[in-house]
């Protein structure tokens, strides 16, 4: 049987449990050590990354979970052709034409 890896929390390093049950446990913890979660912020990456406010910048420039999206490689402005890929509908013919 192979073991799931343990992850950390952020809020009690001495707290380690599967990574299945990261999300759950940080919901739980944030709730219990508010005075903490003021402090700390979750990654736009993955949620299950909360690190303190002061290192969320560089945590987020550095992120595994960061795709080519997010680097800003694309144009948002540029308008993608999709027209190559497109099924013609054989009971469309009268579209655009007024009865």
């Amino acid at each position: 049987m192979e073991s799931e890896t343990l992850e950390i929390c952020p809020y009690d390093p001495n707290h380690r449990m599967p990574a299945s049950r990261l999300q759950y446990h940080l919901a739980s913890r944030r709730k219990k050590n508010l005075r903490i979660a003021q402090k700390m912020a979750n990654c736009k990456y993955n949620v299950c990354h909360t690190v303190p406010v002061k290192r969320l910048k560089e945590h987020e420039a550095n992120c595994v979970n960061r795709t080519a999206v997010d680097d800003g490689n694309l144009d948002p402005n540029e308008k993608l052709s999709n027209t190559a890929n497109q099924i013609l509908d054989p009971n469309g013919w009268n579209i655009g034409e007024q009865g």
